[in-house]
């Protein structure tokens, strides 16, 4: 253990810059707004705010006859327990959760009017009365109980976010009660997430299994209602009249895909959308999209590079060291032109460390876990006493998305002898490997997250065997960390939970399956407006409630 090139812990102004809120500007990763950016002049940035208005209120009442969005990727359907990636920028508008999660981090209703914890193991939550689908029926407990039904059996990666739920009732027209298997203290944020929104259950039923494709589309209590989806082009969408929070103001949303993010942005600078709220390559976007801005906030969602420690020569611990010591955050970064929140020193994002104790005690926690700044000489050092003294080659495996930071990762390893050529594969592959178990040397953002620490468990999950599962990329599978996962859920204690996931934190920065490399960062960019209380959990909720004009 080489404790004279690692710091333990992380230094005051560390702390205070990674403990990343939901009004981080786009300086945190070291780009100032721009002069025509509305954060340069006097007050907060719009993104930086928070909402100030009653759920189901837009912040803003001043009319929009039609907006259009660009987004990159293609929307095939728009069944929840389905709908990932690009689809999660449209669906939110149209279906909605039960409860949101504000700018702090905190609980607040949306279509529950209330919700309680009766026990360890039992919630009840309060539905508003009166709330109706676009058809003009009333939502009720059963609509909720069938589309939660839905996503428990689900063979997708949605279903672990149910694997907690032993049962859901309808006791009465309004409730909904859950009860879970065991204590899980990271399922009170379940209904407030994507994954957890509420559709018409009697349109689901009829049309079975054609439900969420084109021609059928869904049935919502939201905002906006779908009107047309065009798998390869765009989708259309029109204000509920009757909506539970008064009309919108946006009349007519029109959604338009995109291949990539250049021509998006030059989609907008030729006036043919009006906002993009999410975009990989603020930068280059920027330089392409003429006098729109963009506004990035870090996340908690994380950026690693991962080693498969079941096999040589990741399975030696100094290799691992070395690799981690060798990693130049800052030019990772700078190769993200913009994407990047700020730099990431633990698996855990410090963001969801924040719902378990007061800044000095979660500044406290994480000054006990291991960094590994970088240096090379300790690089060196480490991989001189390891199986593997005068280097060796592996492929760096990616998918196409991480090929800019990959390539710098690789440059970065090959000055202490590693050498990491990039292979780059479809999505689809690389998503076939993490399925077959397949060792890979890899880099990886996680695009997500939820206010709990459990969220970054992906990373770290195995089965009742003790074998990895789900986005364990490392193939890390000692039992002491799935005892501690376990302790951490059952715990309801935020102290004691908070003393759990330090000790979990510890644990893994000690073995070093991943390099933590930055916070992710959202990005939105528009001429013409901006998106009030964008921050991790912007897309949870019918966001388009929160732009406003400029």
């Amino acid at each position: 253990m080489s404790g004279s090139t690692r710091n333990r812990g992380w230094r005051r102004a560390r702390v205070a810059s990674c403990l990343l809120g939901a009004a981080v500007l786009a300086a945190c990763a070291g780009n100032g707004p721009a002069d025509d950016d509305p954060a340069s002049g006097d007050g907060e940035h719009p993104g930086a705010t928070a909402r100030d208005v009653d759920a189901g209120k837009p912040v803003s009442d001043e009319p929009i006859p039609h907006l259009t969005v660009g987004i990159s990727g293609q929307v095939p359907l728009v069944d929840p327990a389905q709908n990932v990636m690009s689809g999660l920028y449209v669906n939110m508008n149209a279906l909605e959760p039960l409860l949101q999660v504000d700018a702090d981090g905190k609980l607040e209703p949306w279509l529950a009017a209330d919700w309680e914890k009766v026990s360890d193991t039992v919630y009840e939550y309060t539905l508003r009365e009166g709330v109706k689908f676009w058809d003009g029926t009333e939502l009720t407990s059963d609509d909720v109980k069938y589309s939660w039904d839905q996503m428990a059996p689900a063979a997708d990666g949605t279903s672990t976010m149910f694997a907690a739920v032993a049962s859901i009732e309808a006791p009465d027209k309004y409730t909904v009660r859950v009860t879970l298997h065991q204590p899980d203290a990271s399922w009170q944020y379940v209904p407030a997430m994507y994954y957890g929104v509420i559709y018409q259950k009697a349109h689901a039923e009829q049309t079975g299994e054609e439900f969420g494709r084109p021609a059928t589309l869904a049935v919502g209590t939201g905002p906006w209602k779908f009107d047309s989806l065009n798998p390869t082009s765009g989708m259309e969408l029109s204000a509920h009249e009757d909506y539970w929070g008064g009309k919108p103001p946006i009349d007519r949303v029109s959604v338009k895909f995109f291949t990539d993010d250049n021509s998006m942005a030059l989609a907008m600078r030729a006036g043919e959308i009006d906002i993009a709220p999410g975009i990989g390559q603020p930068e280059g976007f920027a330089a392409a999209a003429g006098t729109a801005s963009t506004y990035t906030t870090a996340t908690c969602a994380t950026s690693l590079v991962s080693m498969p420690t079941r096999t040589a020569p990741w399975d030696d611990i100094h290799v691992r060291r070395a690799v981690a010591h060798a990693i130049n955050r800052d030019d990772i970064i700078a190769s993200t032109q913009g994407r990047a929140g700020a730099p990431l020193h633990t698996l855990i994002s410090p963001q969801l460390f924040e719902s378990l104790g007061s800044s000095d005690e979660v500044e406290a926690a994480l000054e006990e876990v291991e960094t590994y700044p970088f240096d090379l000489e300790a690089a060196k050092a480490e991989l001189a006493q390891s199986s593997v003294p005068d280097g060796f080659s592996y492929d760096l495996t990616i998918p196409g998305g991480s090929s800019a930071t990959a390539q710098v990762v690789s440059a970065q390893l090959a000055e202490i002898g590693i050498d990491a050529p990039v292979k780059v594969i479809p999505d689809t592959a690389w998503y076939g490997m993490i399925a077959e178990r397949d060792p890979m040397f890899t880099f990886t953002e996680t695009g997500a997250c939820t206010p709990d620490p459990d969220w970054d468990s992906i990373f770290l999950r195995t089965d009742d065997a003790g074998e990895p599962i789900g986005l364990n990329l490392a193939q890390y599978t000692p039992p002491e960390v799935k005892e501690l996962l376990t302790e951490g859920l059952l715990e309801q204690d935020p102290a004691e939970r908070l003393r759990i996931y330090t000790e979990l934190s510890k644990q893994v920065a000690e073995d070093v399956p991943y390099v933590p490399v930055y916070a992710e960062g959202n990005t939105y960019a528009s001429a013409d407006y901006d998106i009030v209380e964008y921050d991790s959990f912007w897309m949870s909720f019918p966001w388009l409630l929160n732009v406003v004009p400029r």
